[in-house]
Formats: structure tokens, C-alpha cells, sequence
């Protein structure tokens, strides 16, 4: 998951609580494919059930679980940078021997071997 992802996890999750704690009304709009929430009816919208049913210790496992996966996001982040900057102080580099450059540089295989003879046939004996 993104950073964008989970911090939009976090935020529905948290308007979700509040709607319930307020007692309001959430709505599912959806306007040129996108869709949003709202606490106002929408044309097209349809009003969705955001209660959170959830006990006060299951929020916070979630919430440490949110936290927990933006930092391990944070670190993947910094690696990644750090191992394509080195990358980049190292320069381009050339792979050897693609398939392509083996097949090229690879002698031709009817070139190698040396014409044989057709076998003779045997005659079939005599008499019979």
C-alpha cells in the first residue's frame, strides 16, 4: 500500500466514527467516475451505512496497524531511493552476452560440421 492509500483508509475511517458519533448521514457519490463521500445528498448517491461497529480496542489495533504499515512504507521509500541513487553513481551498465549477442556471435551450426555422406542402401540378397 501507498502512503496516499492509507492515509485515505485513515481519513474515511475517521469521517466514518465521526458520522456515527454525530449521527449523520454519509452519502456515496460517484461524478465522472470518481467517486467521493459526502454528508449531503448527491445526485446519484446513495447513502451508505458507516456505522462502526467496532469496539474502542479494535479502532486502535487498527489505528496502530495504519501506523505501523506508513512507517514500513516510509522505510521501503528511503531504500528504494538510496538503491536507485546508487545505481545512478555506478553508472550504466552492460549485460554481456544477451541471447541476442549469442546468437550473433554463435558460428553458424550447419557451418560447423562437415558434410556426411549419404549411407549407401543395401541391396536386398539375392534369390529370395
Amino acid at each position: 500500500m501507498n502512503r496516499k492509500t492509507l492515509l485515505l483508509a485513515a481519513a474515511l475511517l475517521l469521517a466514518a466514527a465521526g458520522a456515527q458519533a454525530q449521527g449523520k448521514k454519509v452519502y456515496r457519490c460517484e461524478v465522472g467516475g470518481k467517486v467521493t463521500y459526502a454528508d449531503a445528498p448527491c445526485k446519484d448517491g446513495a447513502e451508505i451505512n458507516a456505522d462502526d461497529t467496532r469496539s474502542d480496542a479494535q479502532r486502535k489495533a487498527a489505528q496502530d496497524t495504519v501506523q505501523r504499515e506508513q512507517k514500513m512504507a516510509e522505510k521501503m521509500q528511503r531504500d528504494r531511493l538510496a538503491a536507485e541513487q546508487r545505481a545512478a553513481r555506478q553508472g550504466a551498465a552492460h549485460i554481456p552476452y544477451t541471447a541476442a549477442e549469442r546468437a550473433a556471435s554463435a558460428p553458424a551450426k550447419d557451418a560447423d560440421r562437415k558434410k556426411k555422406k549419404p549411407a549407401k542402401k543395401k541391396e536386398p540378397p539375392a534369390g529370395g
